[in-house]
This record gives structure tokens, C-alpha cells and sequence, in this order.
């Protein structure tokens, strides 16, 4: 039972003087930052899926409806790592405003907020949609989804001269306007940055990814004219969805491409760092760690503890992930006063190399009523989610294989709608 609100009809003379005092400050406060979050022209009500891997090289674009099974990670020791060279900061930084005034989505506790509201996430993936930004909104909005997570967004696949081309945010420009105009949330999902680096065979790590965080958060929107790193629409950044694990090497990891975990930690560390500095007002995360049921070598328990670190995300991509990730990620992160995010899991039709097999419409909604279930809090998660977004918003039929959710899986999309 909620406590009964104080009266507000007091006589101002009998207020304690501090609390006379404070209700001045923060009369000054808002009367003098009231340009800065009132200012941007379009808003919105704002907010990520990492890409599934394909079995295609990297010279080869993936199909959308192609999903690869997780890949189980090498049975190596626990290791407990050293802090990253650069000191934590004590705390993730301050908003400009109070989060109750704030139009970017902040974090709230194990919540996130919005203009002083609970905000969750009702995501999915947009992947093959991007020329369509018109066409994926309305099929979002029938489907009640309130973020599309921007994911493999260049226009050409992992072709690293690409990755801040013209071409490419124009095309990015775009969506985030419509969203805007439609009162929905982007998550910028920069993936694809990491295994572009990977495809001119570099280790992603050991790359200082600086120049091209401050390159998008300078930016400023050609349809809109906001600068991103002011721009609300965002409601959050991920780095580096489903990073290669120490040592893998396989299609989407090319031999010598996957940093040490020493690497793995000081990377989400400094660039975690950049992206602060750069866009204080917008919330950034490691982005879906997957390989972590099991013994593995990601250091992932020092990456989500990072003050700097958002979220903790994870994903679903097998029964292991339900059984054994999701109740430790959602226990440390418990304990440490931290929200977790469902990054990534997918609903595919009749596809035998995904491990969650779902022959039927029928077989595809259950699953997608799980994820929905575990996302709320449900067995085996320690408390709920921010939210989840599912991989991929598109509709493509109902082609053996495909991962893409539309109407024309109806039980399915009866789910989403209710999800």
C-alpha cells in the first residue's frame, strides 16, 4: 500500500528553510537549462539486436533469414582479470536535468526512466530495411514495438571504408528522423564496426574506437539538423554485440582477429569511456554477450560491473543460454544495483540449424511468449528486464528458415503484439 502524500497546502513560512532553499535551486536549475531540453525540434518518446551470424564469409552478404547457432565456447578456466588500466569513475555521469524533465531515456536504479516513467523496451531488429524507414515503423507500430534497433546499418557488408561513409548515414539520417516523427526509440547497434575492423584483419580491441565514436556522436542529422549526441530519438548505444570469445576463430572470427580477455576488458572500458565523453545524455552498453553458459574466457562479470556500462546485455540464442547464462548474468547485476537487457533472441520458422526449433506458427509464438515471460522477470532471471528485442523485423513470408517476424506469422506477431 502506498504511503499517503504530504499535504502541499502548508503556509511557505512554515517550510524548513532547506527545503525553501532547495525549492529555489532547482527553480534556478530548470529555469536555466529550459532551452536545453526543450530545444530539439523533432523529439520523440524514444529508445538494440545483434546481428546473427550467417554462415556466409565475410566477403559475402548475409541473408536476412539466416541464423546460426550459437557457438559453444572452449572449456577454459574462470579468470578473474585486473581492473582496465584506466581508473572506473566513481559513478556513470549526471544528466543535465533531472531525470523526471529529462526527454533522453536514463537510467532509473534496475529500471530505465523517461520523463521520471518506468521505460521499457519493446524492441526488434530492422536489419533489411533501411532504404524503408516509412514501411518498418508502421510494421513496428502495428506490432506495439516502441524501439528498432538499428543493426549491420553500412551499405556495404564489413567493408571497413564504409563504416562512416556518407551513404551510410544518410541512410541512418533517415530512420532516425522517422522515428523520430513517429514518437518511437533507435538503438544504434555498432557491431558491425568491430567485424569490418576484423575483415581488414584487425583485433577489433586493440583498435581505439575514438575518432569513430566521436564521429557519430558529432554528427549532426541531415533530415533533422540535431546533432546525435543531442538528439532523444537515441535511446541507447551498444558496442560490440556477440564479440568473438579469446581464441575463436570460425567464419564471422578470422584467424588472429579475437583479442585476449585483458584486451576484451580494457576495450569496453575506454571506449565505454568515449562514448560518455563524447554523448553524456545517451546511454551506452557492452551491447548481447552470447558464449557465456558454461566455463568461458570473457571476462563478462568485470565488463557489466563497470560503472561506465549502462546495461548488463545478454542473449538467447539456446536452451544453455536459458539454463545457466541467464541466472548468473541476472544475479551479479542484482547484487550490484544494474539493469539487464534481453539484447537478442529470434523465433524462426521450421530452421534446423537454429537451436531453439520451431517447426510451426504455433511452435514460433511459444517461444516468443517465453522470451517475453523470462524478459518480465520470469524463471530463471532474478528480476525483471528493461526490456528485449528480437531479431528480425521484416516481412519476407513465410520462407522455410526465416527468422523474420511479420503478420504473416499470426500467432506469432499475436504475441509481439501482446508481449
Amino acid at each position: 500500500m502506498q504511503a499517503t502524500r504530504p499535504s502541499l497546502e502548508r503556509p511557505i513560512r512554515e517550510l524548513p528553510k532547506r527545503t525553501i532553499w532547495t525549492t529555489a535551486f532547482i527553480v534556478v536549475a530548470v529555469l536555466g537549462s529550459v532551452a536545453g531540453w526543450m530545444s530539439p525540434p523533432v523529439h520523440v518518446s524514444h529508445v538494440e539486436s545483434v546481428l546473427r551470424r550467417t554462415a556466409a564469409t565475410a566477403a559475402t552478404a548475409p541473408k536476412p533469414n539466416a541464423v546460426v547457432a550459437t557457438r559453444s565456447t572452449s572449456a577454459a578456466k574462470s579468470q578473474v582479470l585486473a581492473a582496465a588500466k584506466r581508473p572506473p569513475r566513481p559513478s556513470l555521469p549526471a544528466q543535465t536535468l533531472p531525470a523526471a524533465l529529462s526527454n533522453f531515456v536514463v537510467q532509473c536504479g534496475t529500471s530505465l526512466c523517461l520523463r521520471g516513467v518506468p521505460f521499457v523496451i519493446k524492441g526488434a531488429t530492422g536489419y533489411g530495411t533501411y532504404d524503408d524507414p516509412d514501411g518498418e515503423i508502421q510494421l513496428a507500430q502495428a506490432g506495439n514495438i516502441n524501439t528498432i534497433e538499428l543493426s549491420e546499418f553500412d551499405t556495404q557488408y564489413h567493408v571497413l571504408s564504409d563504416a562512416m561513409s556518407e551513404a551510410t548515414w544518410t541512410r541512418v539520417d533517415r530512420f532516425i528522423a522517422a522515428s523520430a516523427q513517429a514518437h518511437m526509440h533507435v538503438i544504434l547497434n555498432l557491431s558491425e564496426y568491430g567485424q569490418s575492423l576484423q575483415a581488414a584483419g584487425q583485433i577489433p580491441e586493440t583498435v581505439d574506437w575514438g575518432p569513430y565514436l566521436a564521429f557519430i556522436a558529432n554528427r549532426t542529422n541531415s533530415v533533422t539538423g540535431v546533432p546525435y549526441k543531442d538528439d532523444p530519438t537515441i535511446a541507447m548505444v551498444e558496442l560490440f554485440g556477440e564479440i568473438c570469445y579469446p581464441g575463436e576463430t570460425d567464419s564471422s572470427c578470422p584467424a588472429g582477429t579475437s583479442g585476449t580477455a585483458e584486451q576484451m576488458a580494457e576495450f569496453f572500458h575506454r571506449s565505454l569511456d568515449e562514448w560518455h565523453a563524447a554523448a553524456p545524455n545517451i546511454l551506452v552498453s557492452s551491447g548481447g554477450f552470447s558464449h557465456l553458459n558454461g566455463s568461458t574466457t570473457i571476462p563478462w562479470q568485470q565488463i557489466m560491473a563497470d560503472p561506465l556500462n549502462s546495461t548488463c546485455d545478454m542473449e538467447i540464442n539456446s536452451p544453455n543460454d536459458v539454463s545457466d547464462s541467464v541466472a548468473k548474468v541476472t544475479s551479479l547485476c542484482q547484487s550490484i544495483g544494474k539493469p539487464w537487457f534481453l539484447a537478442a533472441w529470434s523465433s524462426c520458422y521450421d530452421s534446423t540449424s537454429y537451436p531453439f526449433f520451431t517447426a510451426t506458427d504455433n511452435d514460433m509464438a511459444a517461444h516468443a511468449g517465453d522470451m517475453y515471460s523470462l524478459a518480465a522477470g520470469g524463471d530463471p532471471a532474478a528480476y525483471p528486464a528493461v526490456g528485449s528485442s528480437f531479431w528480425n523485423l521484416q516481412d519476407t513470408g513465410t520462407s522455410t528458415g526465416t527468422c523474420n517476424l511479420s503478420p504473416s506469422f499470426p500467432a506469432t506477431w499475436a504475441t509481439i503484439q501482446h508481449g
